[in-house]
């Protein structure tokens, strides 16, 4: 019996050691796996704390911008502002098409100064110039239209009406007197003269400038009974102009440019626009700087000033009688010139948008400053 005692208490000891053995060997893995999930924690709590601190540098980064961005913003609305208040300002025409209309039977005033007495709403009017026509379109006068020039082609209905000559080579006095218009509305000249002395009213619209232009339409609309279309005509083209206007004010650099009217008579001594004249008021508006400003109204600019100033793009209205960017790359003296080098030389496609001074100049200005600022103006 003792024998058999110690042989069971033996065994116990063993399977007790045996058990201890294991839960020593499993406390030791539980302890080392414990000590590796602390030491990844810690690695854990190390890289969010860096995080923490990357989000934090971030976030006063991203403060930065925004201040910056709203400083900026409010240079450019600032800018904007001064822009719409100038343009708006120069685009001021003095007397409406309501305060005209209040002074007939009276006198107006013309763009050469002149004082026309109006005696009556006319209902027969001649134009002589095709700015002129499109103006009476415009404002739904076709039908008192009795004629119009050789070179009058807008609108389509225009065509259709009587032809009474062009400036050149000159106008026929007798088919006008036919005619027999209450009203002329003519640009200056001899035939001005030749229309005074058979006894016709006439009145001279040649505008220089934008601010003219819109002039002209309130004085039209004011003499013929066409008030309300003038003024909402008015609103719209000035409308258009100033956000033309304030786009192109954001720009940081404005380029260069040589606009040219016409080198057929001399490719190195070609006319082009400069102060106080309609063209030059369409590149100050489209964002780019005229390089004939230096001198007022329309002259010929000689090679050796364009040399001088070598602009940074050429616009060709002189595009309606041939002459390309092509045929301005082969000018033999142009050939040095920043805008031929790098190809910056653009036609105006169609030039009675800029040449004449009517309701679709607008759509001149709009046409320069695509070709000024395409990045604005796609």
């Amino acid at each position: 019996m003792r024998t058999w005692s110690l042989i069971l208490l033996a065994l116990a000891l063993v399977a007790s050691s045996t058990v201890a053995y294991r839960f020593h060997r499993e406390s030791s893995s539980l302890s080392s796996e414990i000590a590796a999930l602390e030491e990844e924690t810690e690695g854990l709590a190390s890289e969010i704390a860096t995080l923490k601190g990357e989000t934090e540098e971030l976030s006063s980064e991203i403060a930065t911008l925004k201040g910056e961005t709203e400083e900026l913003s409010s240079e450019i609305a600032a800018k904007e502002a001064a822009a719409r208040r100038a343009v708006v300002a120069a685009l001021e025409i003095g007397a409406t098409p309501e305060a005209i209309a209040a002074t007939i039977p009276g006198l107006i005033t013309d763009d050469l100064g002149r004082m026309v007495f109006i005696e009556d709403i006319p209902q027969r009017i001649l134009s002589l110039a095709p700015s002129v026509t499109e103006i009476l379109f415009a404002l739904g006068l076709g039908d008192k239209v009795v004629g119009v020039t050789d070179y009058c082609d807008y609108p389509e209905e225009a065509k259709a009406k009587p032809k009474v000559g062009a400036p050149f080579p000159g106008f026929s006095l007798e088919t006008i007197v036919d005619l027999e218009p209450q009203l002329v509305l003519s640009v200056a000249g001899t035939v001005l003269t030749q229309l005074e002395n058979v006894g016709l009213t006439v009145v001279v619209l040649q505008p220089k400038d934008l601010s003219g232009v819109l002039r002209d339409i309130a004085l039209v609309g004011g003499i013929t009974g066409k008030e309300e279309e003038a003024t909402a005509l008015i609103d719209s083209m000035k409308e258009r102009i100033v956000n033309i206007a304030v786009r192109a004010a954001t720009v940081t650099e404005k380029p260069t440019v040589f606009y040219e009217i016409d080198a057929s008579w001399n490719e190195n001594n070609p006319w082009t626009a400069g102060s106080n004249t309609f063209q030059g008021d369409l590149i100050d508006l489209a964002g780019g700087r005229n390089i004939a400003a230096g001198r007022s109204g329309w002259y010929e600019l000689s090679m050796e000033e364009i040399l001088d100033a070598d602009p940074d793009l050429i616009i060709l209205e002189d595009y309606q009688f041939g002459v390309t960017p092509e045929s301005v790359a082969n000018r033999f003296t142009w050939k040095g010139l920043t805008a031929v080098k790098e190809g910056k030389v653009y036609p105006i496609t169609d030039a009675s948008l800029t040449s004449r001074q009517g309701p679709r100049i607008v759509d001149g200005l709009e046409e320069i400053a695509r070709i000024i600022h395409p990045e604005l103006f796609e």
